[in-house]
Formats: C-alpha cells, structure tokens, sequence
C-alpha cells in the first residue's frame, strides 16, 4: 500500500518539518522547525505543530491547539480549542486536551483522560 501524505488549502510545511504516511495537514495550520507529522494524523484548522515535536498514528490536532518543544500526540488522542502541550509532554491513546488546557514539563495524559477548561497538567 502507497502512502500519500497530504499538504493543501493554506497549510505551510516549512524549515526541516516532515510530513508523512498518509497524513493530512490543512487549513491555515503550520508545521516548522523539525516537527514530524506521520501516519494517519491530522492536522488543521489554525494549529501549530512545531520544535521537535511527533503527531503520529490517528492522532488530531486542531483550532488553534499548539504541539511543540519535543511533545508527542498519538494513537487516537486529539488536541483542540486552545490547547498546547509542549516541552515533552506525552499524550496518546483516546486522551483529549481542549479548552484552555496545558500539558507540559514530561506530563503523561492517556487512556481515556480529558483535560479540559484551564487545567494545568504538568510532572
């Protein structure tokens, strides 16, 4: 089976960032630096994935959520609203972090966790 990763409407795939599988990036959102976006994620609306950060697997980011530092969102998770999660924070499985919501410092969320609001979530 190809992969056939997707980049279009006003989406920038810019410095060393990677896009691959069949990943989809799209909206006003922009990948930079070293960030790696593979598999089947998805990236969009207005969000940043950025520094060294990974979106894998079936994972979403979206609105104007913000992924960076050496972050990782996989599996299923999804990252929204105006949510970041930064430095090398790890969220995976069915997790969700919308709202307001920071995850950061080496903060695991996972399983069927939500963030939400203005929470904080840090080691």
């Amino acid at each position: 089976m190809s992969d056939y990763a997707t980049v279009y409407d006003e989406a920038s795939v810019i410095d060393s960032a990677n896009v691959s599988g069949n990943a989809k990036v799209y909206g006003a959102t922009v990948v930079s630096e070293k960030a790696r976006v593979r598999k089947d994620a998805q990236i969009y609306d207005d969000a940043m994935v950025y520094g060294n950060a990974v979106v894998s697997d079936d994972a979403k980011v979206y609105g104007n959520a913000k992924v960076y530092g050496a972050a990782w969102v996989s599996d299923d998770a999804q990252v929204y609203g105006n949510a970041q999660v930064y430095d090398e924070a790890v969220v995976r499985d069915t997790a969700k972090v919308y709202d307001d919501a920071k995850v950061y410092d080496e903060a695991m969320v996972y399983d069927e966790a939500i963030v939400r609001g203005n929470a904080i979530v840090t080691e």
